[in-house]
């Protein structure tokens, strides 16, 4: 009788850790699976950081994660929108204002890109996303390139500079998505 109930005890302990190591092992690719996709992007440590600060990225798959990344793509982006405003009305250099006007437009047009990018996104349109994704990064990026055209120092190049990064990083974990067979099936799978 109580050579069954050690048998008994050591097999419900065994079993218990079975569960555990499963669940653990689980918990430990999602997430690597931040690390593994953030690798795939052109700025990696802007990715992880910015991914990892988003507690729903632990429990995200790799669509799950292009989702995070263009919300913050886009809340920065309005950030900015709202900042040029401010500068615009209160510029007085007529080549700042110029490219101030310049930026107001391409960042009303950011904002549009990253939520067509986010309503593609949801609806498994992943090449027209990808696009948008690319889209909102140029807009970014033109903004800053009217004061170096003009050769003017920009009120905005960090601001610019992290949008574009964003937008690049949005747009290269949404390719991802568009190789399914491919990268994403590998990194779901290891």
């Amino acid at each position: 009788m109580l050579g069954r109930r050690i048998v008994a005890l050591v097999f419900s302990l065994l079993l218990l850790f079975s569960v555990h190591q499963s669940f653990a092992t689980r918990n430990f690719k999602k997430v690597d699976l931040v690390e593994q996709v953030c690798k795939t992007t052109m700025d990696p440590s802007l990715c992880m950081s910015t991914l990892r600060s988003n507690p729903r990225s632990s429990s995200s798959d790799v669509k799950g994660l292009a989702h995070i990344m263009l919300e913050v793509t886009l809340s920065k982006g309005s950030d900015n929108f709202a900042q040029v405003k401010k500068l615009v009305r209160n510029a007085t250099d007529p080549i700042v204002k110029q490219c101030l006007d310049d930026c107001v437009l391409h960042y009303d047009l950011l904002i549009d890109d990253v939520n067509k990018a986010i309503h593609d996104l949801e609806s498994n349109s992943f090449r027209e996303a990808n696009g948008h994704a690319g889209g909102a990064a140029d807009d970014a990026e033109t903004c800053e390139n009217c004061f170096i055209e003009l050769k003017h120092p920009s009120p905005l190049t960090d601001r610019n500079n992290l949008s574009v990064h964003l937008g690049r990083v949005s747009r290269d974990i949404i390719y991802l998505l568009q190789k399914k067979g491919d990268i994403t099936y590998q990194l779901v799978k290891s």
